[in-house]
């Protein structure tokens, strides 16, 4: 029997993501939208559909994130757990977090750096029906070199021939996209953020090897060199995208061209901004915050204006940015993915609808699945979000949401949980 279900709101997004239809009624049948009508328009000849209506909210897609890590705890000793806990506690922890992300509004998700053994399992078990969560792209454990960045869940490969292995072994599991780690990170005391840890030709080794399953690959990327690296080399997706200089008595080295090319080949930035803006109101509440700063970061301290202008050169020369918490990582609560859309407000000086646009319909059209997700229109899949106040005027209203309907189904109602 297919079920039908009508969902009422004060304002529902229209197809563009860029502007509210007033009183308006999402139409869904098996999973599906079939129709965006107005509310007065409703038949009450057919009794077949469960109607709802959800009153004075902002009916949006879904959000979408794009840069997780489930099993991690998002908190100050984030690191700590990442290394001691064992694979049976890391489940149970991202089970936990992948239904806090979903309740929160956030429907689809993609994991950039898991272990293999606890992101396969817990992405089968929701698609089990056994425990909600959202949907999930995998790229299970990143790709790092001996003792890189992230090794302890992280796949170690040094060579073009270890690299390439690394790649299938991935896919050959279920990996949706591929995660290497382009350079040292902050998470990771014997990586430098600073230095690449790939040269282009093993990186292109890794592209081709991906591309070559029809797989997307994505980098992290923090130093000038590395993004470089990565560009030259083709990946997809670029991970953080910033710009240290290999001197840790410099600041930044930021090259235009490098950035022209990056426009030229479509590549993506997930700038992973929503996570600093988070982390900066932790401190001023006086939480405690993460391990000290890399030595090669804190050596010669770089602004944050610095960085945000970087990424506003990037963003006017044409780069398109993603939405990606970087959850799991300290400050990066799962039910958070929200701070991305306040931080390109907040921070880049973007109009709401375009941080809205980011954090739905951009960021499916990033992923590849703007066909299926990312907007409210007949034939796509049933995934919403619904917010009180509305975020358009005031981006914070879009926060944790009230209902959410995923492929239909109602997984939360006017706040009160139902699964």
């Amino acid at each position: 029997m297919i079920k039908k279900s009508i969902f009422k709101a004060k304002r529902v997004a229209n197809e563009g993501v860029s502007g509210w239809l007033d009183d308006h009624a999402v139409v869904v049948e098996d999973g599906l939208i079939t129709a965006i009508t107005p509310v007065g328009s409703l038949s009450s000849a057919d009794d077949s559909y469960e109607v709802h209506d959800l009153g004075d909210v902002s009916l949006l897609p879904g959000l979408i994130d794009a840069h997780c890590h489930m099993h991690c705890s998002a908190t100050a000793d984030a690191q700590v757990l990442a290394l001691t806990e064992n694979n049976q506690q890391l489940t149970i922890r991202a089970t936990n977090n992948m239904r806090k992300a979903v309740l929160a509004g956030t429907t689809t998700i993609r994991d950039l750096g898991s272990r293999n053994e606890v992101a396969f399992a817990v992405r089968q078990m929701i698609q089990n029906g056994h425990v909600p969560g959202p949907r999930l792209l995998l790229a299970g454990s990143p790709i790092t070199i001996t003792a890189g960045h992230c090794w302890f869940f992280g796949t170690e490969a040094d060579t073009e021939d270890q690299v390439r292995t690394a790649v299938r072994a991935q896919v050959k599991l279920g990996a949706n996209v591929i995660k290497m780690m382009a350079t040292g990170g902050m998470f990771t005391p014997t990586a430098n953020p600073r230095t690449p840890q790939y040269s282009v030709a093993v990186l292109k080794a890794a592209v081709e090897e991906a591309h070559r399953m029809n797989v997307p690959i994505v980098t992290h990327t923090l130093s000038a060199q590395g993004t470089r690296n990565v560009v030259d080399a083709g990946v997809d997706h670029l991970i953080h995208a910033r710009w240290y200089d290999s001197d840790p008595t410099k600041g930044l080295d930021y090259t235009h061209e490098t950035v022209k090319k990056m426009v030229d080949q479509g590549q993506w930035v997930d700038p992973t901004l929503g996570h600093a803006l988070l982390g900066q109101e932790a401190k001023a509440r006086g939480e405690k915050g993460p391990m000290d700063p890399h030595w090669a970061v804190s050596f010669k301290l770089v602004e944050e204006e610095e960085h945000i202008g970087t990424l506003t050169k990037m963003h006017d020369a044409g780069v398109r940015f993603t939405t990606g918490l970087d959850m799991g990582m300290t400050y990066g609560t799962h039910d958070r993915s929200a701070a991305n859309a306040w931080a390109f407000v907040e921070k880049l000086g973007w109009s709401n609808w375009n941080a809205i646009n980011a954090a739905t319909a951009g960021t499916a059209e990033a992923l590849g699945l703007l066909n299926e997700i990312g907007s409210l229109q007949a034939g796509k899949i049933a995934d919403m979000a619904a917010f009180s106040g509305d975020p358009a005027t005031s981006i914070r209203n879009l926060d944790r949401a009230s209902t959410v309907i995923q492929s239909g189904s109602i997984l939360k109602l006017n706040n009160a949980v139902l699964v």
